[in-house]
C-alpha cells in the first residue's frame, strides 16, 4: 500500500487467523521516484497514465522484494491484501478513491487478492476511514494497563486509536500529517521531506496562523475523516509567506493543539506513534511537551513502524476473506458493524 502520502510503497508479511494471532514475519519498502512525486503534486488527473503505471510497477515491485527476502514462493501466499493509493477521500460526498490495478497482480502472483476495501462502508453510509484501529486494538492489548492507549499514525493524514482497558477501541482522523509539511519542503528546498524534523526545531510557532489553520479545519464538513489534499492545501495556503522552518514549527503546532483538543479527553497512558511522521523528533517533542512526556515511537514497544499500516491491511484482507467486521460505528460511522474488500479469486485456466 502507499496510502495518502504517495512516497513510497509499503508491504508487510503476516501470518494471521484474522482475530487474535497475528505473527508479523518481514516487510519492505520501494520509495517513488523524485519525477513521480512531482507529477502526484503537480496534477494526479493530467498524469494519470504515467502515475497509474508507476503506482502498479511499484507494488509489484515491492512484493516481489519482500518474498524474495523472506525466501517464500508465490503458491505460498494464500491472500494478498492490496489498499494501493488513495487519489482522492471525499467523506462529505460519500465516496473514495483507491487506485491499483488488480488484473496485474492476479496474472503476477497467482493468488486470490482482496481489494476496494472502503467500497462497502461507503456504500452504506459510512466515511470508509480510518479501517486500522481493529488491527491496532489487537497489537496493543498486552501493554494496556490501566488507562487506555492512543496509537497515532501520522501518514500524509494525521489518524488516531483510542484502545481502553476493556479491549474496546474508537478511531478518527486527527487532521494534517506529514502532508503538507512534506509539500512546503520540496517546494522550497531540494529535499523531499524534513528529516528527523532538523529545520522545523529551528522555527518559530506563529500561533495567530496557527489558530487559523485550526479554525478552518474545524469548519470542514467532516470530523471523522479529511482529504489530505483539502488539508494540505489550508496550512499551506496559511503558512506559503513565512519562512520555511516557521512554516514547519507553525503546522506542528496546529497538528498538536487537533490532537490535544481531540484525544486528551481520555486521560490516556501512553501515546504510541506510528507511520513516517513518527520520525519527526520535532513533532515529537511538540505533543510530548502538551501531553506531558507520555508519547512514545513504535519501536520504543519492539514494533516495525513503518509498517504498521501495511501489516493492518494484510490483516484485513484476512477478515475480509472470512467475512468478519472491518468497519465500526466508531470508526467510519457506519450504522452497523461490517465487513468489505472485494474479492478476486484467482482461477487456473488449462
Amino acid at each position: 500500500m502507499s496510502g495518502t502520502s504517495f512516497d513510497g510503497v509499503d508491504a508487510a508479511l503476516i501470518k494471521t487467523d484474522g482475530k487474535d494471532y497475528i505473527e508479523f514475519i518481514n516487510s519492505e519498502f520501494l520509495p517513488f521516484s523524485k519525477k513521480e512525486k512531482t507529477l502526484y503534486k503537480v496534477s494526479v488527473l493530467k498524469n494519470y497514465n504515467f502515475l497509474t503505471k508507476a503506482i502498479d510497477k511499484r507494488h509489484i515491485e515491492v512484493i516481489k522484494k519482500l518474498l524474495s527476502k523472506t525466501n517464500i514462493k508465490n503458491s505460498h501466499i494464500d491472500l494478498i491484501g492490496l489498499h494501493g493509493q488513495t487519489l482522492f477521500h471525499k467523506p462529505e460526498q460519500k465516496w473514495s478513491w483507491q487506485y491499483i490495478n488488480i488484473k496485474k497482480f492476479n496474472k503476477e502472483f497467482r493468488t486470490n487478492i482482496i481489494s476496494d476495501f472502503r467500497l462497502n462502508d461507503v456504500n452504506n453510509g459510512g466515511e470508509g476511514a480510518p479501517l486500522v484501529p481493529i488491527y491496532h486494538s489487537k497489537i496493543i492489548k498486552k501493554f494496556i494497563k490501566r488507562n487506555p492507549i492512543a496509537i497515532i499514525n501520522v501518514g500524509g493524514v494525521s489518524n488516531v486509536t483510542i484502545v481502553k482497558s476493556d479491549g474496546s477501541f474508537l478511531g478518527f482522523d486527527i487532521g494534517p500529517g506529514n502532508g503538507p509539511l512534506d509539500t512546503i519542503v520540496s517546494n522550497k528546498t531540494n529535499l523531499d521531506y524534513d528529516a528527523e524534523g532538523k529545520i522545523s526545531k529551528k522555527g518559530k510557532v506563529h500561533h495567530d496562523i496557527s489558530t487559523k489553520i485550526i479554525l478552518e479545519i474545524e469548519k470542514l464538513v467532516s470530523k471523522r475523516s479529511y482529504d489530505r489534499r483539502v488539508l494540505d492545501e489550508i496550512c499551506y495556503k496559511k503558512t506559503m509567506n513565512m519562512k520555511i522552518e516557521d512554516a514547519l514549527a507553525t503546522i506542528i503546532n496546529s497538528i498538536t493543539e487537533i490532537a490535544f483538543k481531540k484525544i486528551s479527553i481520555f486521560n490516556l497512558d501512553k501515546i504510541v506513534l506510528v507511520g513516517g511522521g513518527r520520525k519527526n523528533l520535532t513533532l515529537k517533542m511538540f505533543l510530548n511537551n502538551k501531553f506531558k512526556d507520555i508519547v512514545i515511537s513504535a519501536e520504543e514497544l519492539g514494533w516495525e513502524g513503518d509498517s504498521i499500516e501495511a501489516q493492518a491491511f494484510a490483516y484485513l484482507a484476512v477478515r475480509c476473506y472470512l467475512g468478519l467486521n472491518i468497519t465500526f460505528p466508531q470508526t467510519t460511522g457506519i450504522k452497523t458493524p461490517m465487513s468489505g474488500g472485494v474479492l478476486h479469486n484467482y482461477t487456473v485456466i488449462n
